[in-house]
């Protein structure tokens, strides 16, 4: 029962709804099975984020060739990566995106890449540019409780944003256009 009304809850939640629940008769107890505050992580996708690590500028036409000892970095952002939560926020996300995250990604490596600056409309140049694959997400708290009647209800305590690097060296090259 506990399992089947936190699968429910879960599901409602996540919809922005309420739930009607029953206690079962030999209970004797009325409201919800799991009461308390928790944090989901929602709206989940992966983005790539631009590092620290790019050519200088070229003309369109131009073939850019980076060849650098560097170290590459790039740090979370959001409000769910500040703040006293941020350490639960953090594990949770990891879990859900079954990877490893990190407040901050950091790599020192040789990056050699090569590509031509293609002309596009109302871009004038171009340069090479590492992406770092990231993990945005919302961080959604809410509380469960009883109310009237015996209903379980749901409050939303907050919902913060945030992007989160991954902790593996998983990058793209592509050329930035400006």
């Amino acid at each position: 029962m506990r399992r089947a009304l936190s699968t429910a809850l879960a599901a409602v939640v996540l919809s922005g709804g309420t739930i009607v629940a029953a206690a079962p008769a030999h209970a004797g107890v009325q409201g919800c099975d799991s009461s308390g505050t928790y944090i989901a992580i929602i709206n989940k996708k992966t983005v790539w984020k631009p590092t620290n690590i790019h050519s200088d500028w070229a003309r369109p036409g131009v073939t850019i060739s980076y060849a650098k000892n560097k170290t590459g970095s790039w740090t979370a952002t959001g409000t769910a990566t500040v703040g006293a939560e941020a350490g639960v926020i953090f594990a949770k996300a990891s879990t859900s995106f079954s990877v490893s995250l990190a407040k901050t990604w950091t790599k020192s490596d040789t990056w050699t890449y090569s590509a031509t600056v293609q002309r596009k409309a109302g871009k004038t140049k171009g340069r090479l540019m590492m992406y770092h694959d990231a993990k945005s997400f919302t961080a959604h708290k809410y509380r469960v409780y009883t109310g009237a009647g015996g209903v379980c209800k749901t409050q939303t305590v907050y919902k913060k944003p945030g992007v989160i690097p991954v902790k593996a060296n998983n990058n793209l090259w592509g050329i930035q256009y400006s």
